[in-house]
């Protein structure tokens, strides 16, 4: 009888560590991951910054830092379309800047409906998405280049239509885009999330999600699979564009004018949010969770500085630092794979 007990009690514990051991491999998994990772990373940053100074957890500067994450987020995951191609945009920051500038101006100095100068912001951004996509696809030519390109023929144009002074004056309505709460929660969070969301459907759960991985991982072989590169790498364009122009219109209802030096260096930060949230520059590797991850380290370690008084000369050395550990990480990470 006590034999038999021995050996119920032997099966149990075998069975509780069968089951233990099926529960922890995917939990090691888990917290093998980029996006695990940083989150952790992000947590400690917040902690320790709260232990600094309390202040850091305040309903105002909460508000404000994750209006800063949801903005950072949004052009981070336009960024991240184009680097999972293989490509990047360096016109993000110049675009933020002329969708700003380009909403006032249809608004206040063109006296448009607020719904007309966006729609039509946004379809210029579109177009210049659009314009990227074919340079890349037809002409071949490195995405590097023609937003090169872009990011100083945006910002010229900003000067252009503003003559060098912000257009002032955008009414109370249009601000609430970026100044508005919807159950205290920030409205650019509240856009953010929801964009998160349905970027995360189209890359995890639709056919176009998956070929556009397939595209950024080996090109070659996507093709001979049947798939449309070509679109898949324009779809990518067009979405950077627009995130940077809806990033711009949501940022000049933030200032309340169109400024033409609105979004200044927010390219690096754009690609330091993606390559930190496990993006690589290889393309084909990473996921919009990692951006957002990515979006809420930067957008916590800024905000943390500036609560610390740390000088804002450090604030891009900082950024750029950090951006120099996540590539020197991506390339280890790949020459390990082999």
């Amino acid at each position: 009888m006590s034999t038999l007990r021995t050996g119920e009690v032997s099966t149990a514990a075998q069975g509780t560590r069968r089951f233990l051991g099926n529960l922890a491999t995917p939990l090691r998994g888990l917290l093998r991951t980029t996006e695990m990772i940083m989150f952790l990373a992000v947590i400690i940053l917040v902690t320790v910054s709260t232990l600094i100074n309390p202040r850091f957890i305040g309903v105002d500067n909460l508000h404000s830092v994750s209006r800063d994450i949801a903005l950072l987020g949004i052009a981070g995951i336009g960024e991240g379309f184009a680097i999972l191609v293989a490509g990047i945009d360096l016109s993000v920051g110049s675009m933020i800047g002329l969708g700003g500038v380009l909403v006032a101006y249809f608004i206040v100095s063109q006296g448009l409906p607020i719904w007309v100068g966006m729609l039509l912001t946004l379809l210029i951004g579109l177009g210049v998405g659009a314009i990227h996509g074919l340079f890349v696809t037809k002409l071949k030519m490195h995405g590097f280049l023609i937003t090169l390109v872009t990011m100083g023929v945006a910002r010229g144009a900003s000067l252009v239509i503003t003559k060098g002074w912000p257009i002032i004056d955008l009414p109370r309505s249009y601000n609430v885009i970026a100044q508005g709460y919807v159950a205290n929660i920030p409205i650019p969070v509240i856009i953010f999330v929801a964009i998160l969301a349905v970027t995360l459907f189209l890359l995890r759960f639709t056919y176009i999600g998956r070929q556009i991985y397939a595209a950024g991982g080996n090109m070659e072989a996507a093709r001979l699979s049947g798939v449309n590169v070509d679109a898949r790498i324009i779809l990518c364009y067009v979405i950077a564009a627009l995130c940077s122009s809806l990033v711009g219109m949501i940022q000049a209802g933030r200032l309340t004018i169109g400024h033409p030096g609105a979004g200044e260096g927010y390219e690096l930060l754009a690609i330091t949010a993606c390559i930190v949230g496990g993006l690589s520059f290889f393309g084909g590797e990473g996921s919009v969770l990692g951006i957002a991850v990515g979006a809420s380290m930067i957008g916590v370690l800024q905000n943390a500085m500036i609560m610390l008084k740390v000088s804002p000369y450090w604030h891009r050395i900082v950024i750029g630092l950090v951006l120099l550990s996540a590539i020197v990480f991506d390339y280890v990470r790949r020459r390990r794979r082999g």
